[in-house]
């Protein structure tokens, strides 16, 4: 009996806060914008993504498999940030300074330095410091194996399908891989932390004076043009995120652009174009960024906004039992399958109710019996 119970209350409870995953292709369908891609990028490899519906509003050669390079250091930040404190001294050791190929870009840390993560965060994310990403690795993962592999599991997480990392900072190895969309649900994701936002936004850095290096003179400046006031690539809506370089994998970049609830991701890969010719990784970047806004801000503003009504309305419960929008179609016809369904739900549901109902009204009418006739033992 209690067993039945429990299934009851277990049915119950799914029926009415479950989503109707049954009709959730019907769903997209409904919502899906018919995308023209009446816009081409220099860059062999390219995808536009709106943020919080993960919609993809452009894409070229976006699955294919290509070298990360220093968009790596988007998922080193996540794993930074959700494994440790931003007020944690780190000591900056001699490997995290000699591991990196005297051709890559550093941040000017010290070995036996003394720095917050925050700091070195910072240093990481905004001139690109691939010390800095060693640095944060060896801290939070012990070596830069195990840390690689939290960053491997986090992708799952996310929900990348075709990701491998095997370092902190994306220095070239054969081994290690990802697609634009990958990069562009990391990038989503990451997005989401405020600490990270920011980090990515700022133009400019300055580290702290340290137990090593006494003066506050060294000014990092963020690598990422879209975001630099005085670049030609300047964009005032973008909001980060990250450049990368490696001979084999190019020019890539991973942006980000708000307007007002509107955000979007694109992630550039394999651009050949120099970072500061007319058709570089950035100009690619402006233009899908320009297209999404020009063409989609409208549905995605007013989409976003009755996304957060509803997330915030007392009546948000009873929404999730019924979706009137489905009810009827676009040409106003019923959608039988739905209709099926809303009566299955409501049958049920009443029939836990009534089954509940009886428990409690049975144990009300034991419980006034054995109240009216208890035995009483009286005392000698």
């Amino acid at each position: 009996m209690k067993a039945k119970k429990i299934f009851i209350l277990f049915l119950l409870f799914n029926l009415i806060f479950t989503a109707n995953f049954v009709y959730a292709t019907e769903i997209e369908e409904d919502i899906n914008l018919s995308i023209e891609a009446s816009i081409e990028t220099y860059a062999p490899c390219a995808l536009l993504m709106e943020k919080e519906t993960r919609d993809i509003l452009f894409e070229k050669d976006a699955y294919s498999i290509r070298f990360p390079a220093s968009t790596v250091k988007i998922m080193t930040a996540i794993v930074a940030l959700e494994n440790a404190n931003l007020t944690d001294l780190v000591t900056i050791s001699e490997f995290a300074i000699s591991a990196v190929p005297s051709s890559y870009t550093v941040s000017e840390i010290l070995p036996n330095e003394v720095l917050t993560l925050e700091d070195l965060l910072y240093a990481m994310l905004v001139p690109s410091g691939n010390d800095a990403a060693f640095a944060i690795a060896e801290y939070i993962g012990g070596d830069i194996t195990n840390f690689s592999n939290m960053m491997n599991q986090k992708a799952i997480e996310i929900g990348c399908q075709n990701t491998v990392f095997t370092n902190p900072n994306g220095i070239h190895d054969e081994n290690m891989h990802t697609t634009a969309y990958d990069l562009a649900l990391i990038a989503s994701y990451a997005m989401n932390n405020e600490t990270f936002r920011n980090i990515v936004s700022t133009p400019t850095y300055t580290l702290p004076s340290t137990n090593v290096y006494p003066s506050d003179d060294r000014v990092l400046k963020n690598s990422n043009h879209l975001i630099d006031t005085t670049s030609s690539d300047y964009y005032n809506l973008a909001t980060g995120v990250k450049t990368g370089f490696t001979n084999a994998a190019q020019n890539c970049l991973v942006a980000s652009a708000k307007n007002d609830n509107v955000e979007f991701i694109v992630v550039i890969l394999g651009a050949t174009e120099s970072n500061f010719s007319e058709h570089s990784k950035f100009f690619d970047a402006k233009n899908l960024l320009e297209y999404g806004f020009s063409n989609y801000f409208d549905y995605y503003h007013d989409y976003i906004i009755k996304l957060e009504d509803e997330r915030n309305s007392p009546t948000n419960i009873l929404s999730s039992i019924i979706d009137s929008s489905l009810i009827v179609d676009e040409q106003e016809k019923p959608r039988w399958g739905y209709v099926i369904y809303l009566v299955a739900k409501f049958t049920l549901i009443l029939i836990a109710i009534l089954y509940i109902g009886r428990a409690l009204i049975l144990k009300i009418r034991r419980y006034n019996y054995n109240r009216t006739h208890a035995r009483f033992k009286y005392r000698d």
